[in-house]
């Protein structure tokens, strides 16, 4: 929650910085994380939102400053289906999966690029830096309802990451967005990929 006022009050302030060539707006994101090893399957797309800034320039050219977080939670049936092949002639259904959602928290400062300006909509490209933050809570394993045992969860680490994609203004009363962004981000050992999906608007 910390993270989320402090994002706003900065782009408050670019706002009043760079008048009305800067404007502000929400967005609806989700994501899918690519996680490695045994866990491949069970970890698919993820939900949440985000703020972002726009900064437009006399060209074809704008910055958006965006903060986004998604929670990704697993996929309990797939969960129950990989903790009993584990244990050879358990049933998947006596498992129960509580916990280990995967949290990623990031900002963003990107370009965009409009290569086709038209009155409704715009198609561009974009691509940036910046940083994201990936931790997971408490996982619990139970077998028929008796705890097997718990998964710490992993403490937030932030790292930098980078991102490239694509989207499209549409300008339908309201200034309005989708965007689609391959993003790495580099943590330590293995780098990390997922790829958000956004839907906003620009006030």
């Amino acid at each position: 929650m910390k993270k989320t006022v402090v994002v706003c009050a900065m782009m408050m302030m670019a706002v009043g910085a760079f008048g009305q060539s800067a404007k502000f707006g929400f967005q609806l994101t989700g994501a899918n994380i690519n996680v490695s090893g045994a866990l491949s399957d069970v970890y698919g797309f993820g939900y949440g939102g985000g703020v972002h800034l726009d900064i437009n320039l006399p060209v074809l050219l704008s910055f958006r400053l965006q903060g986004d977080y998604v929670r990704v939670s697993p996929d309990e049936g797939k969960y129950q289906k990989l903790v009993s092949s584990v244990i050879p002639g358990s049933n998947p259904t006596d498992y129960k999966i509580e916990g280990g959602a995967i949290n990623v928290w990031s900002a963003h400062a990107n370009v965009k690029s409009s290569f086709l300006p038209l009155p409704i909509v715009s198609p561009y490209i974009t691509g940036g830096i910046g940083l994201a933050n990936l931790s997971s809570s408490e996982l619990t394993v139970k077998y028929q309802g008796q705890p097997l045992g718990n998964a710490p969860g992993v403490k937030g680490e932030t790292n930098f990451s980078a991102n490239v994609g694509a989207g499209a203004d549409l300008k339908l009363g309201l200034e309005l967005f989708i965007e689609v962004r391959y993003t790495w981000i580099f943590t330590s050992g293995e780098t990390s990929t997922y790829i958000p999906i956004s839907v906003g608007v620009t006030l």
